[in-house]
């Protein structure tokens, strides 16, 4: 890279993250102790990432601070312009029912922190459920097209042919009756299992695009920015 001083902090940085890149790399050759050792890296610091990210971005300045009345500015001579709001103290409750949480440690008390995992659970399954209704029910209504569209033949048809998927996605997973070998309803259901084949292989090939878009990110900072920083050292 012009530019770039040798052994600079910027430098470093490219350095180091270019061998990291050969590292995880290189278990496409195999498996090997020079990929677990960044393997086990990685995770380290994504683990240390996620505690202390709600401590900086939620706990602290909306929990803490307040809290602490860290959050409130003073007037030249130490007064501050409103008082302590003692409703901040409600906080207490929450976090001491959280912190039952750890009592998961101790076998004689653990008890204590079933009652944190069975509420966590409780209210996930609650919000799990309502943004199940709140995706579900927009792609129900949108299911009730009309086949005719006057004056768009091409809207029209796109509504035939969906509510053709629709019927025959549904048609194979009905169950509640009997199929005949040669009947309507097998046909339909095979039709149908074809149509998830080509969705499911949609979701396939996006997915490969998106690792194939982070290989091509990678390739360019080994190509633009690694190698001509690491070409200083010999020059």
């Amino acid at each position: 890279m012009i530019g770039l001083e040798l052994f600079s902090l910027q430098w470093f940085e490219i350095f180091c993250g270019g061998f990291c890149v050969l590292a995880i790399f290189s278990f496409l050759a195999k498996e090997n102790p020079f990929y677990r050792i960044f393997e086990h890296l990685f995770i380290g610091i994504s683990a240390a990432i996620l505690i202390m990210e709600p401590i900086r971005t939620f706990l602290w300045p909306q929990a803490l601070k307040p809290l602490l009345g860290m959050d409130r500015i003073p007037f030249p001579d130490g007064t501050y312009p409103e008082p302590y709001a003692m409703s901040y103290l409600l906080f207490l409750v929450p976090m001491g029912f959280g912190l039952l949480y750890y009592f998961i440690l101790s076998p004689r008390h653990s008890w204590l922190a079933q009652l944190v995992i069975g509420f966590s659970l409780g209210v996930g399954a609650g919000l799990s459920f309502k943004g199940i209704i709140v995706e579900m029910t927009p792609q129900l209504t949108d299911s009730f097209r009309p086949l005719y569209v006057v004056g768009s033949f091409g809207e029209s048809l796109n509504n035939i042919f969906f509510i053709f998927v629709l019927l025959t996605v549904f048609s194979y997973f009905f169950f509640s009756f009997k199929r005949s070998p040669n009947g309507l309803m097998v046909k339909s259901s095979w039709i149908g299992r074809t149509m998830m084949m080509g969705c499911f292989g949609a979701f396939f090939g996006a997915t490969i695009m998106a690792r194939m878009a982070l290989l091509v990110e990678r390739l360019q900072f080994m190509i633009a920015q690694w190698w001509p920083a690491l070409s200083q050292l010999w020059r």
